[in-house]
């Protein structure tokens, strides 16, 4: 079955991974990624999640060894944007995907595609530009090489161009009521970034931008 795409902000957000090994861990490297609060809870931590964590760089995650109540878990979940069962225990991941589907949580369980909501991509990031790839929950080893061969295709500097566009786009709101008119000089803009290989200078935005600055460059 193929899933749809669903791009959510979790910048600052607390996103809660149960389970503290290696399937954990890379579950908590791509939360980082996006800037998440990522709370770890689990009886046991291992070292890379909590040198993950660790240090003034990810103010606001939490590492914690405990082992939760019925009652402590649907309040670690409630507070949560999205969860992620990642225990060796059966049991557990299916508890958590049941409190989750309960209170209208979002969810990835490991080690039960059917009981997920949500499934993780493959993702390639390059400044504001994600991509991800996903292939239903049936071969993640296809995923990741096309997530390999993506990122290798997908040249820096295009993150770069779309945070220029993304400016330019703002300022043509401020100051170019007309819609086409607008969407004329952004896709100007991005034909000459993308032929020269980078971001445009100043003296050409203007040149582009001739039209509508006329006399007040």
């Amino acid at each position: 079955m193929a899933y749809f795409p669903l791009f959510i902000d979790i910048k600052e957000k607390k996103c809660l991974v149960i389970g503290g090994g290696k399937v954990a861990k890379r579950k908590v490297d791509t939360l980082l990624m996006y800037d998440a609060h990522v709370h770890v809870v689990s009886p046991e931590i291992c070292r890379e999640i909590r040198e993950a964590l660790g240090g003034e760089v990810h103010e606001g995650c939490i590492c914690r060894e405990a082992v939760l109540s019925p009652p402590e878990m649907e309040e670690e979940i409630r507070e949560s944007v999205l969860v992620v069962a990642a225990t060796g225990s059966r049991e557990t991941n299916h508890q958590v995907s049941g409190i989750c589907h309960r209170l209208g949580i979002p969810v990835n369980v490991v080690d039960a595609p059917l009981e997920c909501t949500f499934l993780f991509p493959a993702v390639v990031k390059k400044g504001e530009i994600s991509i991800g790839i996903n292939t239903g929950g049936s071969s993640p080893i296809v995923s990741s090489v096309i997530r390999r061969e993506t990122e290798e295709n997908v040249p820096d500097y295009y993150a770069d161009i779309a945070l220029q566009l993304g400016e330019l786009k703002s300022r043509l709101k401020k100051t170019v009521p007309e819609v086409a008119l607008r969407r004329h000089y952004l896709k100007k803009a991005a034909a000459m970034a993308f032929i020269e290989r980078r971001t445009l200078y100043k003296e050409e935005l203007q040149e582009i931008l001739k039209e509508e600055t006329g006399n007040k460059t």
